[in-house]
């Protein structure tokens, strides 16, 4: 059925929201009503979207699937978005490039997907970031991220181990690097070279051979300057098994005493005098991580001490005197420094907050002749979470002192700021409080656990079902195989903390669930500013955000003139239809500018589309130019790398031990063994191109393949998969440890000779082909009679393999106005795999990392049913839960089962 459809420019434009300036405010009347009027229209037209992302696990293996599920929320306190129907999730090297990318379609604020690792990933860190266009327009820190370490097992058969000692002396530091290198049986790595390079803020300091003893053992030094220790030092080690394949690692050297960021952080915001003064301490290295240190404060008659925990937070109080200045000494391990704490202000507002208790918040202000500042003595305390406010109330400090007593129960769960106003709007102290969230609490009933290989588990969720109506939920169960494959954060410190704050806080989930520490949560809210408000531009009355809300997948661009007419276009219609649904069609207009916006569209992967279009002068003497979908890119702006040295425990080499046992499974049970075509039925069958779409510069091949001609082709994870049994006389023998053996018979040559690889007419290698989804391809085309050869001279004496790829938002002009485009649409996610050993039997070892792997969990009242059957090893499994219910309850459970 036809219908027309316009754009909706609430959800289309950027939002650019400019109030009229307020005149500067005599009064605390008018400032509240300011803030209230400023800060309704921020909460109502600016609601903020958070993106979280549950992946499965955090480390895999080259050649594994990347499973993740997308939560959307939206508002304060956090609900299940109803504003963005489309998330990004992206993952990306350790420089910020574009590795994949999958457009997410987001019902009732949850939506899921998949990566795929070939097997020649190189192996490192990566990093995963997913946002909604509307959630990153409100900056780069509003963009969920994590990393995940990706490795190789082929690597195993280089395991170095390094031991620093660190010396400093005046300015200099020295370092001792003690090498111990062995083999993938933990032989010594005898007698062989190892290439070394120091570097210092990414740049290239020493570089060298070194030969380890029969040991495989060795001694390197390294000076540094104290000037260079506010930057991460690296050592890297490469051994060389060949000249054409080398295994690095990475070490990062111990920082010095003199790199540590410490910070003093007086509660308000200033040191003021005559008052009990609480000051936080926050020390963190260059790479951010934290620095456990202790301290001492010297008060003349009195001496203070003070320490930071494992999260590098602490916090003392003391009374400070005016016109006097204090100095810290410091301690690191062997190391002490001095420190010098901030100036001591006489006039001012000392903010004190007691959050310890269940109900209430107490809050207590003093003042310094604060007549000096507001002469009617009065001031404005607002409590607010994200601009929705909980509390505001006039106090009087002409006396010096006042105070307050919040109830809880008015506050946003998460976040809350407390702000002193001065009448003329000047923030004069500052302070972040956590209110804890209600959460919905996750049951498991394990009681039943089973351990033998390949037999049935199953499990029983239960919710706290008092108001539970729906809600979405996800699972994973990992064979934890005896390596803590964690991540420092979870659903509900992400939403409720991490994003919310600047600076990255160590191992955030600790703060909540059954290992919650309180006071530390308030230390944490001491020692890291907030980045979701700012009360100045809020006050000023400028709100922007200049992406805009997607509730489908939208095309963008341009109508103009055909080239050869000096005559401009003045309007018209634009209508758009997929192959075989022309029938079902949207219809937009555009005006003399020749923008469009089709919006809202609902397809997915790379789909062909026709757009006809009609200009009121121009009839269809027309161009179409569009515009590149607004996820794309190339490398992340801004990107910063993440830093991390090598490590590798006994469980780490089990899990990759194992990784490498399924990877030959998969060799030698999976279609990935070697494959004679010629013994297939299909041996003489000669696939056609129904609508050839792709550009031939060598024409077209001997033999033709169109994936999208092929059930389930999406469901193939590389082209050599793809190709088993589909073009005779092509053989494929698999190499788990590098790339493929393809040979071509019949191509002219009686020896095996690698034939030519073509990705849209350009030369690449095999492993360059193997990274390109089948999914993206539009044809592929084999060359193997000696006449179509002729054109590759004696380089394809092999044969030739000519990938295709779609063209994307390419665009054909078939005349009188009519255009087809292909236009990538949502990702397919894929369908996690589970064997049903109770109905089927299978010779192939089962080393599966993965077990379990839902990521909208369906239930059935307040409760659900987790099954599944084992690996031929699991001993233990890691199960973690989590979600949100419709009201914004969040759940969380990590456990482990098993021996």
């Amino acid at each position: 059925m036809s219908s027309v459809k316009y754009p909706l420019f609430l959800l289309i434009f950027p939002f650019f929201y400019f109030f009229p300036p307020f005149q500067k405010q005599s009064n605390i009347t008018e400032l509240s009503e300011k803030i209230l009027k400023m800060t309704e229209s921020y909460v109502n037209d600016f609601p903020e979207e958070k993106v979280f992302v549950h992946l499965d696990k955090s480390t895999y293996a080259a050649g594994d699937m990347i499973w993740f599920s997308a939560y959307v929320t939206a508002g304060s306190p956090d609900l299940p978005s109803p504003l963005s129907k489309t998330v990004y999730v992206d993952l990306l090297d350790n420089r910020g490039n574009l590795l994949q990318q999958r457009t997410v379609k987001i019902d009732e604020g949850q939506g899921n997907g998949d990566f795929k690792l070939d097997n020649f990933t190189k192996e490192g860190i990566y990093q995963i970031k997913a946002y909604s266009y509307w959630s990153k327009g409100f900056g780069a820190e509003s963009v969920f991220e994590t990393k995940i370490e990706v490795f190789e097992p082929y690597n195993l058969k280089f395991q170095p181990s390094v031991v620093f000692e660190k010396t400093e002396n005046g300015n200099e530091i020295q370092y001792q690097a003690k090498i111990t290198a062995v083999d993938r049986s933990l032989a010594p790595l005898k007698n062989e070279n190892l290439e070394y390079e120091f570097a210092n803020g990414g740049n290239l300091i020493k570089k060298g051979t070194i030969k380890l003893d029969e040991n495989g053992s060795n001694t390197l030094g390294l000076t540094l300057p104290v000037s260079a220790s506010d930057k991460v030092s690296e050592l890297i080690l490469t051994w060389n098994e060949n000249e054409e394949y080398g295994i690095a690692r990475k070490f990062i050297l111990p920082f010095p005493s003199g790199s540590i960021d410490i910070q003093f952080l007086p509660e308000g915001g200033d040191l003021i005098s005559g008052f009990n003064n609480k000051v936080a301490v926050r020390a963190v290295y260059p790479d951010g991580s934290p620095v456990q240190l202790s301290g001492k404060i010297n008060l003349g008659e009195e001496e203070i001490d003070f320490a930071t925990n494992e999260w590098g937070v602490g916090a003392f109080s003391f009374i400070p005197k005016e016109g006097q200045s204090y100095l810290a000494k410091i301690t690191v391990k062997d190391q002490s420094f001095e420190k010098t704490l901030p100036q001591v202000k006489l006039q001012g507002i000392n903010l004190a907050v007691d959050n310890t208790k269940d109900l209430v918040l107490n809050i207590l202000i003093q003042a310094n002749d604060f007549k000096a500042i507001s002469p009617t003595g009065e001031g404005l305390l607002v409590v607010h979470a994200r601009g929705r406010i909980g509390h505001m109330q006039v106090i009087n400090l002409s006396n010096g002192v006042t105070g307050a007593r919040i109830n809880k129960a008015n506050l946003a769960p998460g976040i809350n700021q407390v702000t002193i106003f001065e009448p003329s709007g000047n923030a004069l102290a500052e302070r972040l409080a956590y209110i804890p969230h209600p959460e919905r609490k996750i049951t498991l009933d394990s009681s039943k656990v089973v351990l033998e290989p390949r037999k049935k588990n199953s499990w029983k969720l239960s919710l706290d079902g008092e108001g539970f109506e729906k809600g979405a939920y996800s699972v994973s169960v990992t064979d934890s195989e005896g390596y803590s494959d964690s991540f420092s954060s979870n659903i509900i410190s992400y939403l409720k903390m991490e994003s919310e704050l600047r600076g990255n806080i160590h191992a955030a989930k600790y703060f909540f669930g059954e290992t919650k520490d309180l006071e530390g949560l308030d230390l944490i809210m001491l020692t890291h500013g907030w980045r979701r408000f700012d009360w100045e531009k809020v006050l000023e009355g400028k709100f922007e955000n200049p992406n805009f809300i997607e509730q489908g997948i939208n095309i963008t661009g341009t109508i103009k003139p055909k080239a050869n007419t000096k005559k401009s276009v003045t309007g018209g219609m634009i209508n758009v239809f997929s192959k075989g649904k022309e029938d079902d069609f949207i219809a937009v207009e555009y005006n003399e500018t020749g923008k469009f916006i089709i919006d809202d569209l609902i397809f997915s992967d790379t789909t062909l589309l026709t757009i006809s279009i009609n200009d009121k002068k121009m009839k269809e003497f027309v161009e179409l130019d569009l515009d590149d979908p607004i996820a794309k890119y190339d490398s992340w702006e801004g990107f910063k790398p993440i830093v991390k040295g090598f490590q590798l425990n006994p469980f780490l080499r089990e899990y990759l031990s194992n990784a490498e046992k399924r990877r030959q499974a998969s060799a030698a049970f999976d279609e990935m063994e070697l494959v004679d075509i010629e013994e297939f039925v299909i041996q003489s069958r000669k696939y056609e191109v129904a609508n050839d779409e792709v550009t031939r510069v060598y024409g077209k091949g001997d033999m033709t393949l169109v994936p999208a001609e092929i059930g389930g082709f999406e469901g193939y994870f590389d082209i050599w998969q793809l190709l088993q049994g589909r073009f005779p006389g092509v053989q494929i023998k698999p190499n788990p440890m590098g790339s493929p053996t393809i040979t071509i018979r019949g191509a002219g040559s009686l020896n095996a000779l690698s034939p030519i690889f073509l990705l849209d007419n350009v030369p690449v290698d095999a492993q360059f082909l193997s990274a390109i989804s089948p999914r993206d391809m539009a044809a592929i085309d084999v060359f193997k009679d000696g006449a179509s050869l002729a054109m590759f001279g004696s380089a394809g004496a092999g044969g030739v393999i000519a990938v295709y790829t779609k063209r994307g938002n390419g665009i054909v002009d078939t005349g009188e106005g009519i255009f087809n485009i292909r236009f990538p649409g949502y990702s397919t996610p894929k369908e996690f795999y589970m064997p049903k050993y109770d109905t089927e039997t299978s010779a192939k070892p089962d080393y599966r990392s993965t077990l379990y792997w839902n990521p909208k969990l369906k239930m059935v009242g307040n409760t659900a049913k987790i099954e599944f059957f084992n690996n031929d090893i699991v001993q233990k499994f890691k199960v973690v839960i989590q979600g949100i219910d419709q009201f914004g309850k969040l759940s969380y459970l990590e456990t482990e089962i098993g021996s």
